[in-house]
């Protein structure tokens, strides 16, 4: 990607947003996430907190360490270095149960895209989605992009009470709610591992350049995994 598709704004007194004009790709994804390590690497004193989103960078700095054009000028002297962040993303593979106890919203989704409740299914668990961004909650994922067969709206209504562990879609993207909450999203399934563990030194085991790529289980190897507490994700 090219530095001029890169743009620095002085967000206010203490921050930086980089933007990036460029479509929402894996190629995107990659630069964010590789750009944001090397910053976390090579400039070390007054970096605060760096968030990273699907379209931009934002740096939270110490502003008595530092001025904002200085560290526009030391950010500028990394911006196309590599770093070893391709080596490390790792592809997590995420049971989910796609039956309808699990999956409130498949049916009606089915019937507004003309397509059957398998048909649904086949299309969401036959692509590898990227990590785009977490957001909204603690360990929630933003996965793009979906079967364009999929696209859709979010909900008129939203719903109150989505279960921990469900899979929603929306849009171009699909996502995983890693707890208990209201939600616009369709659920088309559930996963019965854990998203987001406060007690961990990685409370979200998965980063944005990550991928996903769901697994389909039955309900019977969806209450047995709980029944034994096999929550963890696995990686290749």
């Amino acid at each position: 990607m090219k530095a001029s598709l890169k743009r620095y704004f002085i967000f206010n007194e203490n921050s930086i947003l980089i933007s990036y004009d460029h479509p929402i790709d894996s190629e995107l994804v990659y630069t964010i996430s590789n750009y944001k390590i090397n910053i976390e690497k090579h400039i070390k004193g007054c970096i605060i907190e760096i968030v990273q989103s699907i379209n931009s960078l934002l740096i939270i700095f110490n502003k008595d360490r530092v001025s904002p054009n200085q560290l526009i000028s030391e950010l500028k002297k990394i911006e196309n270095k590599e770093s070893d962040y391709l080596k490390s993303n790792k592809i997590w593979q995420i049971p989910v149960c796609y039956d309808t106890e699990y999956a409130l919203d498949l049916e009606s989704l089915a019937n507004d895209k003309q397509l059957s409740p398998s048909e649904i299914i086949d299309a969401h668990k036959s692509k590898v989605y990227d990590v785009l961004s977490m957001g909204f909650l603690p360990g929630f994922m933003y996965l793009g992009f979906t079967n364009e067969h999929l696209h859709c709206e979010r909900k008129q209504t939203p719903s109150l009470d989505i279960k921990k562990g469900s899979i929603g879609i929306a849009l171009n993207q699909t996502c995983i709610y890693p707890q208990d909450s209201p939600g616009g999203w369709h659920i088309i399934g559930n996963s019965p591992i854990d998203f987001f563990d406060l007690g961990s030194k990685t409370p979200c085991f998965a980063k944005p350049g990550d991928k996903i790529k769901f697994i389909e289980i039955s309900s019977k190897q969806y209450q047995k995994m709980k029944k034994e507490n096999s929550l963890k994700p696995i990686s290749k």
